[in-house]
């Protein structure tokens, strides 16, 4: 059996042994984790009096929200009225920490308090919502913004690299934090937003009553707390060029965000696909303004009854008529980091269009965005297993969705596992033309032709895969091009 180390193997050895030689084994996520400043949602009114959501990342407006403060011990700012909440920690639940922070002077305690009860009954519903063993802390900031601006939300960084993520992906740090079992950032806050204290049109009210001329505070914070919690990506065309690119506009390293490796070309294919979309090229251009995008995984798929989570890319000139600067184009921050506006827009999962009406109100994330956010791993396994890529293979090839229950064609028998496998096939029993498995160290093992053994029903002989972890991924390519992940444990 042929091993293929992986440079992030590689890598993980050289930074293994330094540590063992060190003494500080310990602090292996610090040092193998990258890490960049988190994207940020900014509320603005737009022309037809609507709160839009714009996603900034590494751009002024990200910068000017950062510099509020993420550290725990108090944000940056003077003369501060400040209360603390947690959430009640229950099964299959999140506890989430708030600090309150009051930063204008003439917005009354009373105020203050009546504005934190209705943030934090948007906290209690997302805590109800997902689920992680680690506790997120969120900063909620008071404080008069400027003209037209509404509030700002996000995540106060974005990680990649650290064991439990997949791998050159980009994670929102409350979701990192909970797949790799720990606070890779225990001095910051997970997420912090801003609420502007001088916009006279909020309605602070939690019974979703809001008047037709008002916006429904708790509304907008269930919105951002979901932007917050990691519900965003980093596809973006460039409206002169139509060049399409992945990956916050930064140089390097070049990586997606979880959801982009949720999201699928209307012929449903991953838009990561660099065989067909390479990143900064016009063919991903079109395919991000063509749509219908939609974002796919197995609970996803379950949700939707199988068509897929509709994406938000432009407002459509057929449907809106021809308006100069906002139809048939990418709008920044608003196209595809949320749902679609006209599919879902009013209904009880509008939550996360990207504009809000006067008087709407909603009092959950609505089930097709729990999906999503399921897919991304906030409850249960991470739904796609990313293996460096090999001859064999595109980039964006192996982006395979990993077999569970009915969503899988095949099945596996004994699961956890002693030396051989036994692969049944669907109904289309197709042959199986290649199988590898890796390793959570990231080894590729490619398993030879005459291991497997059969059309309908394939036993496949694992023996001579070193044991050094419980469980790998296996994924088999089918006579069709198509692939199948698996989830194996080894039987101790």
């Amino acid at each position: 059996m042929n091993e293929k180390t992986t440079p992030q193997f590689q890598r993980l050895l050289t930074c293994i042994l330094f540590l063992t030689l060190t003494g500080i084994g310990q602090t292996l996520y610090s040092q193998s984790n990258e890490a960049l400043p988190g994207p940020i949602s900014l509320l603005t009114l737009n022309e037809n009096g609507e709160i839009a959501c714009v996603i900034h990342a590494n751009d002024n407006t990200a910068a000017v929200h950062h510099a509020v403060g993420a550290a725990k011990t108090g944000l940056k700012a003077n003369g501060k009225t400040k209360t603390s909440t947690k959430t009640k920690k229950g099964s299959g639940t999140a506890q989430i920490f708030v600090d309150y922070y009051n930063f204008d002077p003439d917005f009354s305690f009373e105020n203050f308090l009546t504005a934190a009860t209705a943030f934090q009954s948007a906290v209690d519903i997302w805590a109800a919502s997902i689920s992680s063993e680690v506790p997120i802390f969120v900063a909620a900031v008071f404080q008069p913004l400027d003209d037209g601006v509404l509030g700002s939300a996000g995540p106060t960084s974005v990680y990649a690299s650290a064991p439990g993520l997949e791998r050159d992906t980009w994670y929102g740090n409350a979701l990192a934090d909970k797949l790799v079992g720990e606070d890779l950032d225990p001095t910051s806050y997970d997420v912090v937003a801003r609420f502007s204290t001088v916009f006279p049109n909020w309605y602070f009210g939690t019974d979703a009553n809001t008047p037709s001329g008002d916006f429904d505070f708790r509304t907008v914070v269930l919105h951002e707390l979901g932007h917050g919690l990691g519900y965003f990506g980093s596809m973006l065309v460039d409206n002169d060029s139509g060049v399409g690119s992945y990956g916050f506009g930064i140089p390097s390293p070049v990586y997606p965000a979880i959801y982009d490796r949720l999201a699928n070309s209307p012929d449903g294919k991953s838009i990561l696909k660099d065989n067909r979309y390479g990143n900064f090229t016009t063919e991903l251009g079109d395919v991000l303004l063509g749509g219908p995008l939609t974002a796919k995984g197995p609970r996803i798929k379950k949700a939707t009854k199988g068509k897929g989570a509709k994406v938000f890319t432009v407002l459509d000139s057929q449907i809106f008529g021809d308006i100069p600067g906002l139809t048939d184009i990418w709008l920044r921050g608003s196209s595809y980091s949320h749902l679609d506006f006209v599919t879902y827009a009013g209904s009880s999962n509008g939550l996360m269009v990207p504009f809000l009406s006067r008087g709407l109100a909603y009092d959950k994330p609505g089930n097709i965005m729990l999906a999503v956010f399921d897919d991304m791993g906030w409850n249960g396994i991470v739904n796609k297993e990313i293996h460096d890529n090999n001859k064999n293979t595109q980039p964006g090839d192996d982006l395979a969705v990993i077999a569970t229950d009915a969503q899988s064609r095949v099945t596996v028998y004994p699961n956890p596992f002693r030396s051989n496998v036994i692969i049944t096939l669907g109904s289309e029993h197709q042959t199986v033309t290649k199988a590898m498995v890796s390793d959570a160290y990231g080894a590729i093992f490619e398993i030879p032709q005459e291991n497997i053994q059969g059309t309908g029903s394939v036993e496949i002989d694992l023996s001579n895969i070193r044991n050094r972890t419980d469980f790998y991924f296996m994924q088999l390519t089918f006579e069709d091009g198509e692939t199948e992940v698996i989830k194996l444990v080894r039987e101790d």
